[in-house]
């Protein structure tokens, strides 16, 4: 059983050898099936009145329906021109991946950001991000406080802050979207904050209030946003009572010990 059309049917028609089926309708539709499970694959609207004939070319390259609108259309089958331009994309896709491995592999980041978001891959240039900044801490943490660092990086790496502060508006709107994303998982806040903060550096406000979805993005961005710097407010408060804490151990500690030298003294 076939179900879609909300008309009575009108003509059908075997195609693909036998494996799929037109038909057309008084609804003005006509309608692609798969004989074997029922779907509907494809649904055509032009006509404007129902469809009483439809004929397929031998070859089924073309089809022709023509219906009480007093009009007649050539139809022309593209199933294989879409199959190629699927392919195309896949080969176009898989080569853009490599590229972005090779890139990463010499860490070439700036080309690595750049191909991501082109990707529209948020996952992979969160890694990317969490990743270059966890060296950079690294780095920083094996040399000498007095030491002086080799970059102050927002992000780690000034090629990624360069290349966040030169977005095309599309590249930026794109970007803020999976800050917004990471923003609700407490495990990404740094990075969605970090990267928040490189764009806001680097951008006016009236850049980013452009955008558009600069008004959704605010308002998701705030509430989240307040809560992980309550959370860490927080974690500063506990921070300085176990300071606090230390310092009155260590202070009991000096006073026993002044009065063991001074029982002994005696």
């Amino acid at each position: 059983t076939f179900e879609g059309h909300t008309s009575s049917v009108l003509c059908i028609e075997f195609v693909a050898g036998g494996l799929q089926l037109l038909s057309t309708g008084s609804d003005g539709l006509i309608k692609l099936w798969n004989i074997k499970d029922g779907e509907c694959v494809l649904t055509l609207d032009k006509h404007e009145g129902k469809i009483w004939t439809l004929a397929k070319q031998q070859s089924e390259e073309f089809m022709a329906t023509g219906g009480t609108d007093s009009v007649i259309h050539i139809w022309k089958d593209t199933t294989q021109e879409e199959v190629d331009r699927m392919h195309q994309e896949e080969a176009r896709t898989l080569e853009q991946q490599q590229a972005l491995d090779n890139y990463l592999l010499v860490k070439d980041y700036r080309n690595a950001v750049s191909l991501a978001l082109s990707l529209d891959q948020p996952h992979r240039l969160r890694t990317i991000f969490q990743d270059v900044m966890m060296a950079a801490e690294n780095r920083h943490g094996a040399e000498s406080d007095d030491m002086p660092r080799a970059d102050d990086a927002i992000l780690g790496n000034a090629a990624i802050d360069k290349v966040v502060g030169t977005l095309s508006p599309e590249q930026l709107d794109r970007l803020l979207g999976y800050v917004r994303s990471w923003n609700t998982n407490g495990r990404f806040a740094r990075v969605a904050q970090a990267t928040l903060y490189c764009v806001l550096t680097q951008y006016s406000s009236e850049t980013i209030l452009a955008l558009p979805s600069a008004k959704e993005l605010i308002a998701a961005l705030q509430p989240y946003s307040e809560r992980h710097f309550s959370r860490l407010d927080g974690l500063l408060t506990g921070s300085f009572i176990v300071d606090y804490t230390l310092h009155a151990m260590d202070a009991v500690g000096s006073l026993d010990a002044d009065r063991t030298d001074m029982d002994e003294s005696y």
